[in-house]
């Protein structure tokens, strides 16, 4: 939704034609299941049972429960969907975002209860910064068009971002270089191959395109430049 968070043409053309192998997972139609931590269930979206790959999933937990533990060596990415969470550095209410590199990844507790959306993985050696974003604490600035965008992470070619979409507002077709993961916040996104109500969450790998628009207010969260291209074939999931 800016130039940091994705590789596009202003008119659609000349893009690079790559068969879709897109993830997509409509949240309020999944169950969920045990987790073995007490007061901790799950929906997972991607399994992470290797050390390369990240783990995907929402998280239910009640009132004084804590995270389950993660394989070592990795952190963790969270957003605040319902509830509140609390950290070290203070509490995350909804929207609030959390990066936290391994060895800080365990930290956290709620007490009143609270749903997450994990990303459990290995870093890179050379992006270890810790994040903690407050939603309503941290500015918006102007994207393409008429998008505010309030960046939570970047690094190389890796961007991550909370972006508001406007009522009727319409973005130009692009590409993904290192493909897009996008969870729907709030409204309901649309591009040409699907409606995405709020808790929709959508994997889209390298060079996929896209032409996206809403039709009413949106909130969607956004990780681009992730996931593997032929030049970074090791590149995590």
């Amino acid at each position: 939704m800016t130039q940091a968070l994705h590789t596009r043409r202003e008119d659609g053309k000349g893009m690079e034609s790559k068969e879709q192998t897109t993830r997509k997972r409509f949240t309020s139609e999944l169950t969920w299941t045990a987790t073995g931590t007490p007061g901790v269930e799950k929906k997972l979206l991607v399994a992470g049972n290797e050390a390369s790959i990240h783990e995907v999933s929402i998280l239910r937990l009640e009132s004084g429960a804590r995270l389950p533990s993660l394989h070592e060596g990795w952190g963790i990415e969270v957003v605040v969907l319902e509830g509140s969470w609390q950290l070290p550095e203070g509490i995350l209410e909804e929207n609030g975002y959390s990066r936290r590199p391994p060895g800080e990844a365990g930290a956290g507790s709620t007490a009143t209860g609270c749903t997450l959306y994990v990303r459990s993985g290995p870093f890179a050696e050379d992006d270890q910064e810790l994040v903690h974003s407050q939603a309503g604490e941290e500015p918006w600035f102007a994207g393409y068009g008429n998008l505010r965008v309030k960046s939570l992470h970047s690094m190389g070619g890796e961007g991550t971002a909370l972006v508001h979409w406007p009522a009727g507002e319409r973005f130009i077709p692009h590409q993904h270089w290192g493909g897009e993961e996008i969870l729907v916040l709030s409204g309901t996104f649309r591009d040409e191959h699907g409606t995405y109500p709020k808790g929709t969450w959508i994997q889209s790998p390298h060079l996929s395109a896209h032409h996206p628009f809403v039709e009413e207010e949106t909130v969607i969260f956004v990780k681009t430049g992730h996931l593997p291209t032929p030049l970074n074939k090791a590149t995590v999931e």
